[in-house]
């Protein structure tokens, strides 16, 4: 599994499928565009979900590490 951050659209940041495997959040906004940062199996699965992803940065990852500012999702059951 990945921690992928990554640029996507600015006017709507969520995943062109639903329902989706893993949790993800918003982390901010640029000019023309919004930062995401999602849990995925691997970088092709944020492209599927995420067409218009660029600039992806991806680290390994063993599992979920939610935070304050990443909480669990309410819509996710892990």
């Amino acid at each position: 599994m990945i921690r992928c951050r990554f640029k996507t659209s600015a006017g709507d940041y969520r995943p062109v499928n639903w329902p989706i495997k893993h949790p993800y959040w918003c982390s901010g906004f640029g000019e023309d565009h919004s930062i995401v940062v999602a849990y995925a199996d691997d970088e092709a699965e944020i492209l599927c979900n995420w067409p218009e992803a660029s600039e992806l940065d991806s680290e390994n990852v063993e599992g979920y590490l939610f935070t304050s500012r990443f909480a669990c999702p309410a819509w996710f059951t892990p």
